[in-house]
């Protein structure tokens, strides 16, 4: 059998979008020499983290910074724990909810299967958030058509927000596990409102831009991350409830998510330009 270099990867990225990834696991399923079945191993994981996401000047991003429209009634709602799926084959992220959502307990032993993954785990630090729109929804949507829905493994799940494309402070790194000094942008769709009534913690490029730390690993937010140089992180004390509304004005729902090299998850709720890709993030 041919041996793969990863560099190669690459020439399959196209030809892969349209390819059935069931079909090609049923016939790697077929073969029983171990060694062979360890190349093919190999090789579609070196596929798969070539034919990830896109930049934003790759794929044309470009968004007004004005805020959207929401909803004349939001239905706020508290959070802790996100329990996330993400479907590789699609690209969309899934969250447990819907009327038979997995149990907290159920969630450590949860194994999903290609072409489903786990997110990293996230404990959420705002207060209050409301969800009004699925990806792929109709803008004009009532009530229960606002929110798809569909089954895994027994469990039910909604559709949340789909990835757009991802960006690299400090050098490309690990999307999911950022080395020290470096940091991801991923942009997302998702119509979800936040609200933080207490303090919260805040990243600033010190150029106009800011993040507000969402989400830990832990649970416990850290200001040890270590960052790109001329970037700061601080803990805020709020003097009202701050709410972060997605971005792209009209009907759109763009959000900026920022993960450091401590697994801490960050919404940018302030630009310095009026459109993205900002001339001010290098």
């Amino acid at each position: 059998m041919q041996q793969f270099h990863p560099n190669q990867s690459k020439l399959f990225c196209n030809f892969w979008s349209y390819y059935d990834v069931s079909a090609f696991l049923q016939n790697l399923a077929k073969i029983t020499m171990k060694r062979y079945i360890h190349q093919f191993a190999i090789f579609t994981l070196l596929l798969f983290q070539s034919c990830g996401l896109k930049t934003a000047k790759e794929v044309g991003l470009h968004f007004s910074t004005e805020k959207s429209k929401l909803p004349d009634t939001l239905n706020w709602k508290k959070i802790g724990f996100a329990k996330e799926i993400i479907n590789q084959k699609e690209l969309i992220v899934v969250i447990s909810g819907g009327s038979n959502p997995i149990p907290l307990d159920k969630w450590d032993a949860f194994k999903p299967t290609f072409p489903y993954t786990k997110n990293i785990d996230r404990h959420l630090l705002f207060q209050k958030t409301a969800f009004y729109r699925s990806p792929n929804t109709e803008v004009n949507c009532k009530d229960a058509d606002c929110i798809k829905q569909r089954e895994y493994k027994n469990y039910t799940w909604v559709e949340m927000a789909k990835p757009v494309c991802v960006d690299y402070i400090g050098g490309k790194t690990d999307m999911l596990k950022p080395e020290k000094g470096h940091l991801v942008i991923k942009t997302i769709q998702k119509c979800q409102t936040v609200m933080f009534t207490d303090s919260i913690f805040q990243m600033t490029d010190n150029k106009g831009n800011y993040y507000v730390m969402h989400a830990t690993e832990t649970g416990e937010p850290s200001l040890d991350a270590v960052l790109p140089i001329g970037w700061t992180l601080k803990k805020v004390v709020l003097k009202e409830p701050l709410i972060i509304s997605p971005f792209g004005g009209g009907n759109e729902c763009f959000y900026n998510i920022v993960g450091d090299n401590l697994g801490q998850g960050y919404h940018q709720y302030i630009f310095a330009d009026n459109v993205y890709p900002s001339n001010n993030m290098k």
